[in-house]
């Protein structure tokens, strides 16, 4: 049985450049959730991610597609969205969908922005927790 984490777009960054929290999307004592807005935040950020990995889009486009995440549509969290932007939506309106998800899910949140840490929702690991 795999445990579902939610996983935010910084963690998703983070691997890609070549961050600690590639191996452990790739573990597979877990199953690693997102949304739909997650991913496209974080291909926002390719050439980005090109330039600070010094390789070509087009691979890091490819690696984003190797990671194992289960992406779920907005009609997945939806009847969790307004309790999700009553918690955080005043703080960065960005965080609403994923939070949404954890919330509907009931699943950890794996994020390294603190404004989770203000949001009232209890259960948001960081990178660290992991080792």
């Amino acid at each position: 049985m795999n445990i579902e984490i939610v996983v935010d777009a910084n963690i998703i960054i983070s691997a890609l450049i070549g961050g600690s929290s590639r191996e452990i999307l790739f573990d597979h004592r877990y199953r690693f959730l997102t949304t739909e807005f997650t991913l496209k935040e974080v291909e926002k950020y390719i050439p980005t991610i090109a330039e600070k990995s010094d390789t070509e889009k087009r691979f890091v486009k490819e690696a984003l597609e190797l990671i194992p995440l289960s992406i779920k549509e907005k009609k997945f969290y939806e009847e969790s969205l307004s309790e999700a932007n009553d918690m955080i939506g005043e703080i960065d309106e960005k965080d609403v969908e994923i939070l949404a998800l954890a919330i509907a899910t009931n699943n950890y949140l794996w994020s390294e922005d603190k404004d989770f840490e203000g949001s009232g929702y209890e259960k948001i690991l960081k990178t660290k927790d992991f080792f």
